[in-house]
């Protein structure tokens, strides 16, 4: 009986050990995942559809991304044809990632482009909004150049 006891205390201890093995081995797999999760970025919104493009204002350059097919659509036939024209959109601060070194950008999803618009939102680039930004994102709210020419799709 003795023997018997010790022979089933052996295998249990066996029992025990690859038990041990095969949690170690389980626990190592679990972290490995954990790692290689936690070095995915999260998931999130697609990045936004649209076109980026070079817009020229009397010799002052400026970017814009528009998000619209419409009016990438309408930025694609300016830059085909030439025209010069009025464009703009709500302005923001910043750059937007985009329309560096100004420190100022067009809202992606409020760009347009049209026949006329008032002359409070005409202004060149450089000379009048990065000259005095304070007044145009927080007064005059927009921006609208009547001399816009679309001289690059980046």
């Amino acid at each position: 009986m003795r023997a018997t006891t010790l022979l089933h205390s052996a295998g249990s201890a066996g029992t025990g050990r690859t038990v041990r093995r095969t949690l170690g081995s389980l626990a190592a797999v679990a972290l490995a995942l954990v790692v290689v999760v936690g070095c995915t970025p999260p998931p999130g919104p697609p990045p936004a559809a649209g076109a980026t493009y070079r817009v020229d204002v009397v010799g002052e350059t400026f970017v814009l991304r528009a998000t619209s097919p419409a009016v990438v659509a309408q930025l694609d036939e300016a830059l085909a044809t030439g025209r010069v024209g009025v464009l703009g959109g709500s302005l923001r601060r910043g750059s937007g990632g985009f329309n560096a070194p100004h420190v100022w950008h067009l809202d992606p999803s409020t760009v347009f482009v049209a026949d006329m618009a008032i002359e409070l939102c005409d202004g060149r680039p450089t000379s009048d909004l990065d000259a005095d930004p304070d007044y145009w994102i927080d007064t005059v709210g927009s921006y609208c150049p009547w001399s816009a020419r679309v001289v690059a799709r980046l």
